[in-house]
């Protein structure tokens, strides 16, 4: 005969189990939209996985972070600062499948209908790139680039940890309530439930993340990633009325380039 307290245990150890399951599938789901790895499982998502994968991005943004943060030290043993620099952003681009920088250059593009919200909208389905699309690639791969290339390797090592973590927190803040402009898509289930819960984790993840690293320039870093994307929210909210995974993609290049100018500072 079975202990009278076994059964709640065995309930106790199945949830357990149940939520470590759907912690996997999201990290799971999270690193399969945000790179070209193949990390997405073989069973379609439904709607609710989706939705619940957004709160890992952050932990997904760390992973890359710490990967391109080795890539570069070992690069700068043999390289140029200069050239180690672009090599490392090159790699960020690649393994991210550059969504997000196509993101920012179809909403720079997209600008050029001014208040024309279905103008805009059209644009940014467009998948030509424009010119407006081109400086704003051009002018945001120059600036980190360039700020990664004029720090030194210790806080180089730093930037590039926490830099793809708060950019991708960023996207999760910068959508978090919006309304979707799309009917279909990828974002219209990431955005579908507005979790508070989602926000809350991918926020703990960050703020735990960048303690890692934490300098006068960490904190420095962070606050404007935060004034960054409120300000993207306010102006997204003012343009559109809502946001599209574009305008998330936008949102997380800005925070990314910031960051590292941010790190980059001579303070």
């Amino acid at each position: 005969m079975n202990p009278p307290d076994a059964a709640p245990m065995a309930e106790a150890e199945s949830r357990l189990l149940s939520t470590a399951r759907s912690t996997v599938r999201g990290v799971r789901l999270a690193a399969g939209f945000l790179t070209i790895l193949p990390f997405l499982p073989a069973q379609p998502a439904t709607a609710d996985d989706v939705a619940a994968s957004l709160r890992w991005f952050p932990l997904i943004g760390f992973a890359l972070g710490a990967f391109l943060a080795l890539e570069n030290r070992l690069l700068n043993l043999w390289l140029p600062a200069a050239v180690a620099a672009v090599l490392t952003v090159l790699s960020l681009a690649i393994v991210t499948g550059g969504v997000h920088l196509d993101g920012l250059a179809d909403t720079a593009d997209a600008l050029g209908a001014g208040s024309d919200r279905e103008r805009a909208l059209q644009i940014m389905r467009d998948s030509r790139i424009g010119s407006f699309g081109a400086i704003a690639l051009f002018f945001v791969l120059a600036i980190k680039t360039t700020a990664l290339a004029q720090m030194g390797p210790a806080r180089a090592t730093a930037a590039l940890l926490i830099a793809p973590g708060i950019a991708r927190w960023s996207m999760v803040a910068a959508g978090y309530g919006m309304k979707y402009l799309r009917e279909k898509g990828a974002g219209s289930a990431l955005l579908a439930a507005r979790d508070r819960s989602g926000l809350i984790v991918a926020s703990a993840i960050t703020i735990a993340g960048a303690a890692l690293a934490f300098s006068t320039h960490t904190a420095a870093a962070v606050a404007a990633a935060l004034v960054a994307t409120w300000f993207l929210r306010r102006f997204y909210l003012r343009w559109l009325d809502g946001v599209t995974g574009d305008l998330l993609g936008a949102a997380g290049e800005i925070a990314e380039a910031l960051v590292l100018v941010m790190m980059s500072l001579k303070l």
